[in-house]
């Protein structure tokens, strides 16, 4: 099975990701993938360096909501891990409740949020909320991890005729630099063969996933832009369970350490400065539940 990523806002490009399919001796299938985010020091890392998402996104989300329910009462965040998309929904909505299995990431979210609220618990059991309740059920780059058929029938008890369901994320960072965008490409080649392979829906955007209702929309247009300097991309990495994959499967390498010298190379030789930019493309689905 092959799959294609855009590498660039400037062209297109084939990425063969075949080796994802290849990975199931890293992830046994008896093994809860929800488990893989439990250390506090991952979640650190997690919570300081994974980007974070735009208010034009949050604001496509609050507005496609209003169109069926002009009040924003309730959203649910599942899979919120420490709360990056939590954080930017409760701009919109009176309430939102962000909840990921793993506690050390729960941990790391902030306390200082008003209309936030934190739990430890699963996307497909959500005792504590009525049926027909939330306005917006969501998942911010997690619903591959997630049990899908039962999240997505919790979802429909949740939801309140006419509320929304939605999935967003991201895919890798690319930049306008050609010897960066080469050493990313080549960074990331690496690691495609310790990305587990529930990982793939994710990078093919969800292009086959089935929400429960008619009239699905997409929204592929949307930009993450960031500066780095080699240091921040390289504790993004470190944030990422390829990454962390390759190096316990290769302890003996100095895998981050060699992949900041190669972007400190690729910077030198392109003439750039100490910063670059770097631009995540963004996917967003969006379905209403009927009014009847």
């Amino acid at each position: 099975q092959e799959f294609t990523t855009s590498w660039s806002t400037q062209r297109d490009q084939t990425m063969d990701t075949t080796l994802l399919f290849q990975s199931s001796h890293l992830v046994p299938g008896n093994v809860d993938k929800s488990k893989m985010f439990l250390g506090m020091d991952h979640s650190k890392v997690y919570a300081e360096h994974r980007p974070r998402y735009t208010d034009e996104l949050f604001k496509t989300i609050a507005d496609y909501c209003k169109e069926t329910n002009p009040d924003l009462n309730l959203a649910v965040d599942v899979g919120c891990g420490p709360g990056m998309s939590t954080i930017g929904l409760a701009k919109y909505f009176q309430k939102v409740i962000g909840i990921d299995v793993s506690e050390t990431q729960i941990a790391c979210a902030p306390k200082d949020i008003p209309n936030c609220e934190f739990k430890v618990g699963y996307s497909d059991k959500l005792p504590f909320i009525e049926a027909g309740t939330v306005d917006l059920f969501c998942c911010g780059s997690s619903f591959h991890w997630l049990p899908q058929k039962e999240t997505l029938a919790e979802a429909d008890r949740v939801v309140k005729p006419g509320g929304t369901i939605a999935i967003f994320g991201y895919d890798f960072p690319c930049c306008d630099i050609p010897e960066v965008e080469a050493c990313l490409k080549s960074i990331w080649t690496r690691m495609f063969s310790f990305a587990p392979k529930e990982t793939a829906p994710a990078l093919e955007r969800f292009r086959g996933l089935e929400l429960p209702y008619p009239g699905l929309i997409r929204n592929d247009e949307m930009k993450l832009q960031m500066n780095y300097t080699v240091e921040q991309n390289i504790e993004f990495l470190r944030s990422t369970r390829s990454a962390r994959a390759y190096m316990e499967a290769n302890p003996t390498q100095d895998f981050l350490g060699d992949v900041a010298e190669e972007l400190r190379q690729a910077l030198h030789t392109s003439g750039a400065g100490d910063i670059y930019s770097v631009t995540f493309n963004l996917y967003l689905l969006m379905v209403h539940k009927p009014m009847n």
